[in-house]
């Protein structure tokens, strides 16, 4: 038992370390960039190709909704630790809120891996909010084809299965 403790430590640690490490990578100035390696489609002969992104993002809309997303969440995060803390809540309470943070962390970090998968196939930005099952994709394309539109789905239902997905694009500073 005492094993198990230590793991689940070590891996909410390693966790929150990603988390924040992605996040300053998104978060870093335009002069940084990454080195992007992907393999083509079969029809496209298979050739290996370096793309270079910026990993700031380039649409001040998108940056918005995240900073207003974070700032959401942190409150809510804040207020489930406190009742986490607090002496006034049965236990049972207290882990419905332990859970619900763990939610909340999980959610943040797929939107990010995902944002990250989306722009690696070629698209400026993306933004992607997880609320339950719920998935809302907005990428920043000036149209988006329906072979495109699968092809995110596909993405996100890799990344989070019992997933409702919905794309949209937006052609915002494109």
């Amino acid at each position: 038992m005492h094993l198990q403790s230590k793991s689940s430590w070590l891996l909410a640690l390693l966790t929150i370390v990603a988390v924040i490490s992605v996040y300053s990578l998104m978060d870093s100035p335009k002069q940084s960039k990454e080195e992007i390696t992907f393999r083509e489609d079969a029809d496209q002969k298979e050739n290996l190709q370096n793309v270079t992104k910026e990993v700031s993002s380039p649409s001040p809309l998108f940056e918005e909704t995240r900073l207003q997303v974070s700032n959401e969440r942190n409150q809510l995060r804040q207020k489930l630790t406190q009742q986490i803390t607090s002496d006034q809540y049965f236990a049972e309470e207290k882990n419905k809120a332990s859970i619900e943070i763990d939610t909340l962390n999980k959610e943040e970090s797929t939107e990010t891996i995902l944002e990250m998968q989306i722009k690696v196939l070629g698209y400026p930005d993306a933004l992607v909010r997880i609320e339950g099952e719920e998935v809302s994709v907005t990428v920043m394309a000036k149209e988006l084809s329906k072979y495109q539109a699968n092809e995110i789905i596909y993405l996100v239902k890799k990344e989070y299965e019992d997933a409702n997905v919905q794309v949209k694009f937006g052609a915002n500073n494109y």
